[in-house]
């Protein structure tokens, strides 16, 4: 395993051989020896060492690449004065481009938006070249005699081009970022990227060695192609083919640049124009595709984290278009509905009817008309009595399209919890059967349904205070509890009782008053049968007295009480231990 000093002098040594490669080959392949190359891409590898690596590095990363450009003119131009300025001239723009980048922030992916780009752009195609070209083409004037304003052209055309259409690539190379993504791709996606590689350096060779036809565009579709397949390291890769062939071509005169002009110096800046409307398209569209990559896989690790919330999750999600067809749907409707996610996508409305209850099939076909509403209905699932579901359906809208959202969630517990809150809010801690506040509420109940026929009966106990007086409330409370048992024990009529204080019970029967009656005869009976409190040595017996009232259709319900409440006193003016109805009267002996 390498140290960090190691892979530093590694990326040194590798990048100074780079540069004297790139800046050799291409003096000898588009210069005269005098003039600037057509197109310089060797300052890129340093820039590109530069943005990937600290800034303690920077000083060796320049000396470096200054000896490199030094030993490469030297070779390909022969000695003079002069070629001691170049090194410190490309050194100079390289470190103010790879300055500027860092100052910005964009160092660290140079084409990852609109942003980013056009901050490469400025800085590495347009200032740090311009500072080159005015410093080089004046060495230019005083060492070959070049005129300044054509040198000045050719070296910032030729120095911008470079920088931009090398360094991402490069910065690629380094980092491994092109190895990368090629392991990471499968073998057949591997293929692809390649054979597209392949096809667009065919056709760029074809196209620069073609003097025949103007075929320059043709690049441009394969570049497209390379781009949208493989991104932003395809276009790259892309463009810099475009580049070699291209340049190649234009300093020996040959392709579809000779064309235009007999002047070696008018071809070169025909092609630098070529090449920069290429980078001028290859930049931007690297840019939203690596945006739409990105997005992408934002999107997916969007829908992935949402899934597992939906798979954990006891809620259910489904979506609809405004045709009422589902488009997704998650969670655990397989629980509710009995089908699937994958089972339910595409399926309307109408094919969803079996499966939905009636109160649900309503409110989805007739969804919120704007974004604020939200409607919630409960209901309870077909062939699942058990479950309690609430369904929220809410609209959505987007680039002119709408649709709604329905979240199912399972609020049995909850149903239960208020059951039972509601049991005890209504329900006599002592006895076990209603309290007066609940006795009411079903009596409000059976008179708003319209359940007919409905007999009320009103009760006390005999003497009761007697048994308080004498024995204690203790057992008062135990004589009462008794008491309420066999009221509730001995009746076959479906019958509600409630104990509306004290000592005084209520029973509502839904029958007639003549079997409400044979029911209260019984309960008289059996509450005297035996003693109702039997312990301690305490034998104690007990009687009650009954007033019962059917309700008559012109009855209201206060009517309907005091019916029964003067049967129940009439039966104790009689002597008590009885039952009474409106209208007569029966003793139990």
């Amino acid at each position: 395993m390498f140290s960090h000093g190691h892979v530093a002098m590694r990326r040194l040594l590798i990048g100074m051989a780079a540069y004297f490669i790139l800046a050799s080959s291409t003096i000898l392949l588009t210069s005269n020896g005098r003039s600037h190359a057509t197109v310089w891409p060797a300052d890129a590898i340093i820039l590109a060492l530069l943005l990937g690596s600290s800034t303690r590095t920077w000083p060796s990363l320049l000396f470096a690449g200054y000896l490199a450009n030094f030993l490469a003119n030297v070779v390909t131009r022969g000695w003079s004065d002069g070629l001691v300025f170049y090194g410190i001239i490309n050194m100079s723009q390289a470190w103010l481009a790879a300055t500027l980048i860092r100052k910005m922030g964009a160092h660290e992916n140079l084409l990852e938006d609109a942003k980013s780009t056009l901050r490469f752009i400025g800085f590495a195609g347009v200032l740090a070249p311009a500072m080159g070209a005015a410093a080089g083409s004046l060495v230019s004037l005083i060492n070959f005699g070049e005129s300044f304003g054509p040198s000045f052209f050719r070296w910032f055309a030729s120095n911008s081009l470079g920088l931009l259409v090398v360094t991402p690539f490069a910065m690629a190379l380094f980092d491994g970022n092109y190895l990368a993504e090629f392991k990471a791709k499968s073998f057949a996606e591997r293929m692809v990227s390649l054979g597209l590689l392949a096809i667009h350096g065919a056709t760029c060779a074809l196209i620069f060695t073609e003097t025949t036809l103007p075929l320059l565009f043709l690049p441009m579709s394969t570049l497209l192609a390379l781009s949208f397949r493989c991104g932003r390291a395809g276009a790259m890769a892309g463009v810099v083919v475009v580049a070699l062939f291209g340049g190649i071509a234009a300093f020996r005169g040959t392709g579809p640049i000779a064309l235009t002009h007999d002047e070696a110096l008018t071809q070169a800046l025909v092609f630098q124009c070529y090449l920069a409307v290429i980078l001028c398209t290859a930049l931007p569209l690297t840019a939203t595709v690596a945006a739409r990559a990105q997005a992408l896989v934002l999107l997916a690790q969007r829908d992935e984290a949402i899934r597992l919330i939906m798979d954990s999750s006891s809620n259910a999600v489904l979506g609809f278009d405004s045709s009422g067809t589902c488009r997704w749907a998650a969670g655990q409707l397989e629980d509710y509905l009995d089908l699937r996610p994958d089972q339910l996508r595409n399926l309307k409305l109408e094919d969803l009817a079996p499966h939905l209850n009636a109160d649900l099939q309503a409110v989805l076909g007739s969804p919120p008309a704007n974004l604020r509403d939200v409607k919630h209905v409960e209901f309870v699932p077909a062939g699942r009595p058990m479950l309690t579901l609430e369904a929220s359906v809410g609209r959505w809208e987007q680039a002119g399209a709408w649709g709604f959202v329905v979240t199912i969630r399972d609020i049995s517990m909850r149903k239960l919890r208020e059951a039972a809150i509601s049991r005890m809010a209504e329900t006599d801690d002592l006895t076990g059967v209603l309290n007066r506040k609940g006795f009411k509420a079903r009596i409000n109940e059976a008179f708003t349904s319209g359940k007919r026929p409905l007999t009320l009966a009103l009760i006390d106990v005999d003497h009761f205070k007697s048994v308080n007086d004498n024995f204690g409330h203790s057992v008062g409370d135990v004589f009462l509890q008794e008491v309420a048992v066999r009221l509730q024990a001995h009746s076959d009529s479906p019958q509600i009782v409630g104990r509306l204080g004290g000592d005084e019970f209520a029973i509502l029967f839904e029958v007639g008053i003549a079997e409400a009656r044979k029911a209260c005869e019984a309960m008289v009976a059996a509450i005297g049968a035996r003693p109702v409190v039997n312990e301690r040595g305490i034998r104690l017996n007990a009687s009650i007295s009954c007033g019962i009232a059917e309700l008559d259709p012109s009855m209201s319900r206060g009517q309907l009480f005091e019916a029964a409440d003067s049967a129940l006193y009439a039966v104790k003016r009689s002597g008590r231990n009885g039952v009474g109805e409106a209208g007569g009267l029966r003793a139990i002996s």
